[in-house]
């Protein structure tokens, strides 16, 4: 009797000893990422049959058993990659936040700055001091929006040297998860779970999921890990490896890869943006596609017209030497970029159709063996598919040589090179063309009140020799308009005159030929107005004027915007994303928090309950004791009975 009671005892006493061990592991653990709380799982041993009945056999540790919720911790780590997506997402978008400043200061002050400084030249034309201004105010121009390009080129840097950084951690935890899977699968077959090693496994899954989208699948191998296409990451024992690699579509941006299984030669598969949801990757990969890129478009855009508008109107006047002028302003055009993987023979080329009015977005070409299909990348919507190649589409003019073949496309940015290019196509104050080629006076010996603004023209103007109108009082027209001359009034379409007349309204613009001006008053019957040919450019200086009236000139945002109003809606709609990446990662942060809570107090070390545990077993443990103790003075009575 006394041999059970002691081995009962004993039995108590490896119990309790078992409980004070594992309330000892949790207190030593209880700042330790991703350790969950243990317990010992105790069982009644097995009774002996007597003839009173089965006696017990005392108590056993059945195993050790960590608290852990699979629902919760699914929760927290889709949670965390959310979390780290808008977290990256957020971190880039501030820095561009940051860079490009006021909606009214930087390269929108200088653009107003150069307008300015070309009022002052049309008031003083003939001055080479004012001239020089004018082309340094174009030279700060040019520095601030080169600075920009050089800003959009070091985060862009920035992103892909973390991409590449985070695919080799990506791929360091994708080889740990598999090697657990291959550690637990062995120990587990000694009959016990390896809570330790299932810890790890799950505080890599967290890390992991903090770097990139996964989903997890359980399984008798261990843990399957897949991206969010279904590209497997980890399948037990083995890990798929991902790469940073130099995009196919665009040298400048880094593409993520897909190599297969760690160590093997199969061939690459560069993984869509579906298939990069969530982490620091998704992160990273949205900023570009979704604020980056579209920001530098857009200013670009900016860049482009503003040089296709000056050097339009620059062309439309005369030097102070009296020759045509030229550009002022040279800037790249679209830039296109054919996929490496092409395997045609074709080369593609693209001008702006319209460059004072030039695209905002990015697109692709891409050829399917039967349609060609023309997607705007920065809104990912489709703007032309047909079965023959597109020549003009989204204010583009396409020139497609050689035959695509099946898969080939090329990718388009139609002023993303603009920043780095723009630059001043000349530092000579003389090339501003200030005057206009035309000179619109009234007659010195009018006698009524009649006044005609100065002559501007149109590209493609004629004026050939001096017209002189005449006014006539009693059919309140004026008459020498050349017969044959193309006639516009008031901005109204353009006809053929065949009566060498045109009707007189006060305020009314004309234009003859391409040559417009405003006569407004009363003129007296036999007034004369002359419209000659300039052949001088030192006292004109309204084609000056008529270029600094450019900044009030809406043709960007489909005529809604001038180039100001444009760059104020550039750095608001980078401010507003910012600000709602940052409000998005506040929100996402507390959810964290929150998830993180509700895991804790399931799978957590909670200090009070272990020292309430502690106390419990060092009580168990001294009574247990005491059975032994009692068991073993029982032995020494019946040892004394027999001496």
């Amino acid at each position: 009797m006394s041999n059970n009671i002691f081995s009962i005892g004993l039995s108590g006493l490896q119990a309790a000893q078992w409980g004070m061990t594992t309330t000892s592991q949790n207190i030593s653990n209880a700042s330790t990422p991703g350790y969950d709380v243990e317990s010992p799982v105790l069982a009644e041993a097995n009774g002996q049959y007597t003839g009173s009945g089965y006696m017990g056999g005392g108590v056993s540790t059945a195993t050790t058993q960590r608290a852990y919720s699979q629902y919760l911790t699914t929760q927290l780590n889709n949670a965390q990659a959310t979390n780290s997506s808008l977290t990256a997402n957020n971190t880039m978008a501030s820095q561009l936040n940051n860079l490009v400043g006021s909606p009214t200061g930087g390269i929108s002050a200088a653009i107003t700055t150069y307008f300015t400084g070309l009022q002052s030249v049309s008031n003083n034309p003939s001055s080479l001091a004012t001239r020089q201004t004018a082309i340094s105010d174009a030279q700060s121009l040019a520095d601030q929006i080169n600075t920009a390009g050089q800003q959009y080129d070091s985060l862009r840097q920035s992103v892909n040297q973390q991409l590449s950084t985070t695919v080799t951690q990506i791929n360091t935890y994708s080889t740990q998860i598999a090697q657990l899977n291959s550690q637990i699968q062995a120990a587990s077959a000694q009959g016990q779970p390896p809570n330790q090693l299932m810890d790890q496994r799950d505080q890599v899954v967290s890390n992991l999921s903090q770097l990139v989208g996964v989903s997890v699948v359980q399984n008798s191998s261990g843990y399957s890990l897949f991206l969010g296409d279904g590209q497997p990451l980890v399948v037990a024992n083995q890990s798929f490896q991902l790469a940073a690699v130099t995009s196919p579509s665009n040298p400048s941006e880094t593409a993520i890869a897909y190599n297969g299984i760690a160590g093997s030669s199969s061939s690459t598969d560069y993984l869509p943006s579906t298939a990069l949801t969530g982490g620091t990757l998704g992160g990273l990969t949205s900023f570009v596609s979704q604020t980056l890129d579209p920001a530098e478009a857009q200013l670009g855009a900016i860049a482009t017209s503003f040089a296709s508008q000056v050097n339009a109107q620059n062309s439309l006047g005369l030097t102070l030497s009296g020759t045509t002028g030229g550009n002022l302003f040279t800037v790249a055009g679209p830039t296109v970029y054919a996929n490496k993987n092409n395997t045609g023979t074709e080369t593609l080329s693209v001008t702006l159709t319209n460059p004072s009015a030039p695209p905002t977005d990015n697109y692709s070409l891409a050829f399917n063996g039967t349609n060609y299909t023309v997607t705007d990348t920065s809104t990912n919507t489709v703007v032309s598919s047909t079965t023959t190649a597109p020549t003009t589409v989204a204010g583009m003019t396409l020139t497609l040589s050689g035959a695509m073949t099946a898969g080939d496309s090329f990718t388009i940015q139609p002023t993303s090179g603009a920043l780095n290019s723009f630059a001043l196509a000349t530092t000579s104050a003389s090339a501003i063309a200030a005057a206009s080629p035309a000179l619109a006076s009234a007659t010195t010996s009018n006698t009524g009140t009649g006044k005609i603004t100065a002559a501007t023209v149109s590209s493609g103007y004629s004026l050939a020799s001096t017209i002189t109108l005449t006014y006539n009082s009693a059919t309140g027209t004026l008459s020498g308009v050349p017969v044959g001359s193309s006639v516009s009034l008031n901005g109204g379409a353009a006809t053929t005159n065949t009566t060498g007349s045109v009707a007189y309204t006060s305020g009314n613009s004309i234009s003859i030929n391409g040559v417009s001006f405003t006569i407004s008053g009363t003129p007296a019957n036999g007034d004369t107005f002359t419209i000659a040919p300039n052949t001088g450019g030192t006292s004109d200086g309204s084609n000056a004027l008529a270029i600094s009236n450019l900044v009030s000139n809406s043709v960007l945002s489909n005529g809604t915007a001038t180039l100001t109003g444009a760059y104020a809606n550039y750095v608001d709609n980078i401010g507003n994303a910012a600000s709602t990446l940052q409000s998005a990662s506040k929100t996402q942060t507390a959810l964290v928090t929150q998830i993180t809570s509700a895991q804790q107090s399931v799978s957590g070390v909670n200090l009070d309950e272990e020292a309430s545990h502690l106390l419990q077993y060092q009580q168990l443990y001294q009574a247990n004791s005491k059975v032994i103790q009692t068991a073993n003075s029982l032995f020494q009575t019946l040892l004394g009975i027999f001496n």
